[in-house]
């Protein structure tokens, strides 16, 4: 049953506490709303009628006015706890004074104005206390959860209004009106110790990485930063110029379907007619809110479920125009307090995700404080002015070219919901497109040591180049002496010191007719120092053609960023003869990914048509061999006894869907359809969730619903569907497809696997089909180390790998970058300092200056080193 309701629910394991206590809170605040509104509705339009409606939409920006500088200074002065303390205690002083005023028997000239404030305090709450709460959940939940969860909080929320609703309801003909606010007080103070449980049972979190470190500053300037929000961000300028237009739409219903109701009826018979259609209207809504509008969401997602309201009011406003009655007053009354209510404030909430991230909170305040406000004062305006000269049909006219007007404003939303989303990535993490930002800025005194250390010899004089990014070192006297083949046999040399100057000597010496050192020149590359590397890239610029594609490919996967984008850019140069080769490539599975990747992007930019015709066929399958690695992990994991190398092949598959989820992003930012890559990539890895829940956003924004539904397992692990008991596939079909994948790793693995399950003869014949020319060197040494021609090495590169991966410094970084850090292993400690480990019994060193040149290739051994200095509480 548990499982059941999850599946229903979209809830995990856990969440129930959380989505209980967040969803009574709601329930008890629209518990007293609903009570309130349905008894005060009744009291008003009995005692002043619904022809005065237009004075109280006039009046209300004065009080929301008032609202919206008390709860945005507390806001950003105080914390969105102490506000809803503060909102407790008024809505307790609010319900006792207006039973005490109510029921104390005013002179016949006091009656109209109790009445007017009455509607106006009801006014101020219905949006206040909307804001309220949702403000207040936001902090605790990413946009990802949200989606699934607050749906169910506004069915909390359903619920209570509707709960409040019956109350007056059934009771309107034996209870006073006044005591109905006495009630309300009640339940406000009942809600208080549970708004102080939620405060100290969950955490808040962060909008992005900076908010723990910005949020000293003054209310003042973050006022000044609400304002600068507007000026800046046209997606909340458009976006506040919705909610402008929906409300003025929903006060116009509102005064169509008060003066068709009120005919004819009294102040109990109001009461119970409004008891009854606000209990309908809210059961309506929490049966959306459960079952509809996280499905609906999904399959259409944020920008286009934002076209709903609008579309209903123009058809309630056609149907008010073309037939009138009550009909048309029951259906406006359902377009706002049902469509409003159910879909339209729940996709806000999401809409609001986008809006400038560090100013949120108090941006919403202010947009919701005073764009309804403003509605409701033109509105009222209009309708002074028009109640004497227009009657409800002509009304309605005006409404269905508002309606128009709205979904016109409701395109340029969803235009501009993408590019907003991806400028909160960025303020979220860090700004990749700040020139400024990509080269390092040194202060005079670290400029004149970097420029100092060029003319020292070792790795300080390489780095020392890098950093400054010139090349002041001369060229060795020799480097004119040597034949290209010579220097090409002494850049293979390990010493680095061995190799000054070869590689400018090489860059001097090699023309175009050399083409025969492309290859030894790119299987060199990743062992070579940065700056070397640097060199030989640009000499291959000169010197590679569309037959030597496939070598500079296969020697990047062990390359920098930086260096990667300098072979795309060797590769363009090359020209469309290189379209063919380029798009084998970027297709061919025993390549790396990040070689897939560059030969995308080189062929995007000879061809971007070639590039598309091929983008979504490739997305596809790569996706679907994703889902297919995950369950063969999943297999593996579950295996009784699992030996060491099926432990290593499990985690291998799931890097290697980590890979393939980076490399279906980039084409798909290659392609167009996602923002910066960079950007994209960094909120996805980010610890903070709202930085990545809007990173997901962004890219559920940009692609089509079934292209999403297949990532969605590999962003949300949540949302794999649920494993049946039998297996997809047997331990012998998945390491027969990890022996013959073309992933080295994956195939010495699979090749070790085998070996400790079967006999020799067994083994022989089933590694027969990958022993051929070309096959890995990875794989080759380890089926000779297990076949005993190992030529007495004193380590398995396996054994090595086994112990890296389970060091507490460096277990989180991947295979990938540990294998190659264990290909530098030495039997004795670096002087400079070295990592030490044991494998097979025998210890090992991995000196400190190998373990930084790797990890200037490898961003996630980086990451890892830097996380071991670095103890923030948002990091990737």
């Amino acid at each position: 049953m548990p499982e059941f309701l999850n599946r229903l629910f979209r809830l995990e394991r856990g969440e129930w506490p959380k989505l209980l206590q967040f969803g009574l809170f709601g329930f008890l605040l629209q518990t007293g709303m609903g009570i309130g509104f349905s008894a005060g509705d009744a009291a008003f339009l009995s005692h002043v009628g619904a022809d005065r409606l237009p004075l109280v939409f006039m009046l209300t920006p004065l009080v929301m006015l008032f609202y919206t500088v008390v709860f945005s200074y507390l806001m950003v002065r105080f914390s969105i706890g102490r506000t809803v303390d503060v909102t407790m205690a008024m809505l307790v002083t609010g319900g006792l004074g207006f039973w005490a005023l109510i029921g104390s028997d005013l002179p016949p000239g006091w009656q109209a104005p109790l009445y007017f404030a009455l509607k106006l305090y009801l006014a101020m709450w219905y949006i206040a206390l909307y804001s309220l709460f949702w403000n207040y959940t936001d902090a605790y939940f990413d946009i990802q959860d949200a989606k699934r969860m607050f749906p169910l909080f506004a069915a909390f929320c359903a619920f209570g209004t509707a709960t409040g609703a019956l109350i007056v309801s059934v009771f309107a003909d034996v209870v006073p009106v006044q005591q109905f606010f006495l009630l309300w007080a009640v339940i406000a103070i009942g809600t208080f110790p549970l708004a102080r449980l939620l405060q100290r049972r969950w955490r808040q979190i962060a909008e992005s990485d900076a908010d723990f470190e910005e949020n000293s500053a003054s209310a003042v300037s973050q006022l000044a930063a609400v304002a600068k929000a507007f000026g800046q961000s046209r997606y909340t300028v458009v976006f506040t110029l919705t909610l402008f237009v929906t409300l003025l739409m929903t006060n116009l219903a509102e005064y169509q379907y008060s003066m068709v109701l009120q005919k004819g009826r009294d102040e109990a018979g109001l009461a119970a007619l409004f008891g009854a259609l606000y209990a309908a209207a809210n059961l309506f809504n929490l049966v959306t809110c459960l079952f509809v509008f996280n499905r609906l969401v999904g399959r259409l997602g944020v920008r286009n479920v934002a076209f709903i309201q609008p579309l209903t009011y123009f058809a309630v406003f056609g149907w008010f125009f073309l037939q009138g009655g009550t009909g048309a007053a029951l259906a406006a009354f359902f377009a706002y307090h049902g469509v409003l209510t159910s879909i339209e404030y729940n996709n806000q909430n999401l809409l609001f995700n986008a809006v400038p991230s560090r100013v949120k909170r108090p941006l919403r305040t202010v947009m919701e404080g005073m764009a309804e406000p403003l509605a409701s004062l033109v509105a009222g305006g209009l309708l002074l002015y028009a109640a004497s000269r227009l009657d409800l049909r002509e009304l309605s006219g005006i409404g269905i070219i508002t309606g128009g007007a709205l979904i016109a404003i409701v395109v340029a939303l969803r235009q501009l919901y993408p590019l907003a989303m991806t400028t909160n990535m960025r303020q979220g993490w860090m700004n990749f497109g700040d020139s400024a930002a990509a080269s390092p800025e040194f202060e005079p005194e670290a400029r004149a040591a970097l420029e100092q250390a060029l003319h020292s010899n070792g790795p300080a004089a390489q780095l020392a180049r890098a950093l400054l990014e010139t090349d002041t070192l001369p060229p060795p006297s020799w480097a004119d002496t040597r034949e290209v083949d010579e220097l090409v046999a002494l850049l293979a040399h390990e010493d680095p010191q061995r190799r000054r100057g070869v590689a400018e000597a090489l860059f001097a010496a090699a023309s175009a007719e050399d083409i025969h050192i492309v290859s030894p020149l790119a299987s060199r590359l990743p062992a070579l120092e940065p700056a070397e590397r640097q060199c030989i890239i640009a000499l291959l610029e000169h010197l590679c053609d569309s037959e030597a594609i496939d070598d500079v490919l296969l020697a990047t996967a062990e390359l920098a960023p930086r260096e990667r984008r300098a072979i795309v850019t060797m590769l363009t140069g090359i020209g469309e003869t290189a379209i063919p080769r380029l798009i084998a490539g970027m297709r061919q599975r025993s390549f790396s990914l990040r070689a897939r990747a560059i030969a995308a992007r080189a062929l995007a930019e000879l061809s971007y048509a070639q590039f598309a015709a091929h983008l979504d066929r490739l997305v596809r399958e790569e996706l679907h061999e994703a889902r297919n690695l995950l369950d063969s992990a999943d297999v593996l994991d579950d295996e009784p006894g699992v030996q060491a190398s099926l432990m290593l092949l499990a985690r291998a598959q799931r890097e290697r869907v980590g890979a393939t989820l980076d490399f279906v992003l980039e084409l798909l930012a290659i392609g167009g359809l996602l923002p910066n890559f960079d950007l994209l990539i960094v909120s996805l890895h980010s610890a903070n969730a709202k930085v990545r829940g809007n990173a997901i956003e962004s890219i559920e924004s940009g692609i089509d619903g079934q292209l999403f539904r297949l990532l969605e397992p590999l962003l949300l692990p949540r949302a794999l569907s649920p494993r049946s008991g039998k297996r997809a596939r047997s331990m012998d079909q998945i390491l027969r497809a990890a022996l013959t994948s073309g992933q080295p790793v994956e195939m010495a693995l699979a090749a070790d696997a085998l070996y400790g399950r079967l006999d020799a003869a067994e083994f022989a014949a089933r590694i027969q089909d990958v022993i051929q020319p070309g096959m890995p060197g990875l794989l080759r040494g380890h089926l000779l180390a297990l076949m005993g021609f190992d030529d007495g090495q004193e380590w398995r590169l396996l054994d090595l790998l086994g112990a890296l991966a389970s060091d507490p410094e460096l277990r989180v970084a991947t295979l990938e970058s540990l294998l190659v850090l264990a290909e530098t292993v030495q039997d004795h400690p670096a002087p400079e300092g070295a990592l030490q480990g044991m494998a097979g019994g025998k210890p090992f060193w991995v000196a400190f200056r190998a373990l930084r040149n790797v990890a200037e290739r490898f961003p996630d051994l980086a990451l890892v080193l830097l996380k071991a200095q670095y103890d923030r509480r948002y990091a990737a």
